[in-house]
């Protein structure tokens, strides 16, 4: 396949359509989101971007239209593939692997955060294995796996309910 093939998709449409200023706007601000989550800045104008985009776009657009490292997009996909907040797909006839806002990202999110509170249950376990009964701080902690509890049970509703909604037909 020539060079000419292999760009058919970028060439034939730009990955975003709209008024640039409040899209870049947007993504930054998804980069600023999601750095608050441990997440590189440049992960979450990444996943900016692929919300954003009208079309798969593969890792050399993605850099282009961020202004970032090739290196720095292919780190910061291969983790939000991880976490499954983007999704690699293939196009037929194309030799690059193009990436797409995943799905399944909103679940995901909810899971990490779900994982996120399950640890600080099990810190707060532990911590109450080393107190005695009448430890003042053992209400505190107490507190803590009764927050956590009522998170998870939050958390898995919101889980049902969104996929309850994603399989109603539109």
């Amino acid at each position: 396949m020539d060079s000419e093939e292999t760009d058919s998709v970028s060439d034939s449409q730009p990955p975003l359509s709209g008024e640039p200023n409040k899209l870049s706007q947007f993504i930054e601000n998804m980069g600023l989101h999601f750095e608050e989550y441990g997440v590189p800045r440049i992960g979450g104008r990444i996943l900016g971007l692929l919300l954003l985009a009208n079309r798969p776009v593969s890792s050399e657009e993605i850099s282009d239209v961020l202004e970032a490292s090739r290196s720095s997009v292919s780190t910061n996909l291969r983790a939000l593939l991880m976490t499954r907040l983007a999704e690699r797909v293939s196009l037929p006839g194309e030799r690059s692997d193009y990436y797409v806002f995943a799905d399944e990202a909103w679940e995901a999110i909810l899971e990490i955060r779900q994982e996120r509170i399950e640890s600080l249950r099990e810190i707060a376990e532990n911590g109450l294995r080393g107190l005695h009964d009448a430890h003042p701080a053992r209400s505190r902690l107490q507190g803590i796996t009764t927050w956590a509890d009522m998170l998870d049970k939050a958390y898995q509703g919101i889980i049902h309910e969104w996929q309850s909604r994603k399989e109603e037909p539109a």
